[in-house]
């Protein structure tokens, strides 16, 4: 009995240890979230809105876009629209806003969807690299931008915001 429970001690501790090591790994994220949209029909005026709480650090951060597509989606490339404000609390001119318009291929070559996973595929996409003061904060959008005004084979778009 003592030794099953210095057993599973010692498993817990070396989970710890483990998790740890990974955790140490990987780039520090202060934001990582995705929404879903209508599978069936993706409507141009839904939008997607996303908010990075203040960071704690000065420095520079990396922001991804994700998309969780399927081989429903009927394109080659998915057009987005990302509107961004870096709302900041020490700048003297006040906030940033910055508006971009991005390209994701979401087939490959081949004509198989680009990413990991298996009914749905995840990619990333860098969108910018954007250098971020302590407590700054950034208010986001994100909207598809094809002819059609519902697009079907997205399941997800999500942000990802890492300090470099």
């Amino acid at each position: 009995m003592v030794f099953r429970k210095m057993l599973y001690h010692g498993a817990i501790v070396a989970a710890f240890i483990l998790a740890a090591m990974f955790a140490a790994c990987y780039p520090r994220t202060a934001y990582f979230r995705f929404f879903s949209v209508n599978i069936n029909g993706w409507s141009r005026d839904s939008v997607l809105h996303y908010n990075v709480r203040a960071v704690k650090e000065k420095g520079f951060y990396v922001e991804e876009i994700g998309v969780r597509a399927n081989t429903d989606y009927p394109f080659q490339q998915l057009s987005l629209v990302v509107d961004q404000t870096v709302i900041s609390t020490t700048r003297e001119h006040g906030n940033i806003h910055l508006s971009d318009t991005m390209t994701i291929n979401i087939y490959d070559q081949m004509g198989r969807v680009n990413g990991k996973g298996v009914n749905f595929k995840q990619m990333m996409v860098p969108l910018k690299n954007i250098p971020l003061e302590k407590d700054d904060s950034i208010s986001m959008t994100i909207r598809h931008n094809m002819r059609r005004l519902d697009i079907n084979g997205i399941a997800d778009v999500g942000l990802r915001v890492t300090m470099q």
